[in-house]
């Protein structure tokens, strides 16, 4: 099913008046910092060692973990500003909506890269997906906001 104008009005809507899109800006934010975690890591490890040259994908999953550990304590006390109560389930759900984005992440790149383009593009592209993917489902089902 794909995004339509009149779904994407509707999501707007909802939004307005509701905690959701300073919840969203502080998102970005904490995503821009991760990206850089993100980014760094890939990119030391695939531009300064031979063995992680040749495992791109792997190479992505390990800076997209770090990122989402650093991500998990931001959001949960500045994002959706969350006491330190309940978070052992917090932490349960956010892994698991973070391993399908994970996914999401992986599979953009090993596709992307597959297609014939630079891997940083593919990197790029799998990070605008899986932000998409896990503003919603943290939102919604790990921090109960949506």
């Amino acid at each position: 099913m794909g995004l339509s104008c009149r779904s994407l009005k509707g999501t707007v809507a909802r939004w307005r008046g509701q905690a959701a899109v300073p919840q969203f800006v502080r998102f970005c934010a904490v995503g821009f910092v991760n990206t850089g975690v993100d980014f760094s890591v890939y990119l030391a490890l695939t531009r300064l060692t031979d063995f992680w040259n040749g495992h791109l994908v792997a190479a992505s999953a390990v800076g997209f973990s770090l990122a989402v550990l650093s991500s998990f304590f931001l959001n949960t006390f500045w994002t959706f500003r969350c006491s330190g109560t309940g978070w052992p389930r917090r932490i349960g759900r956010f892994f698991a909506v973070a391993v399908g984005g994970l996914a999401v992440s992986s599979a953009t790149v090993w596709l992307v890269v597959s297609l014939g383009v630079w891997d940083v593009i593919a990197k790029v592209a799998a990070v605008v997906l899986a932000m998409a993917w896990n503003f919603n489902m943290q939102r919604r089902w790990t921090f109960g906001s949506g």
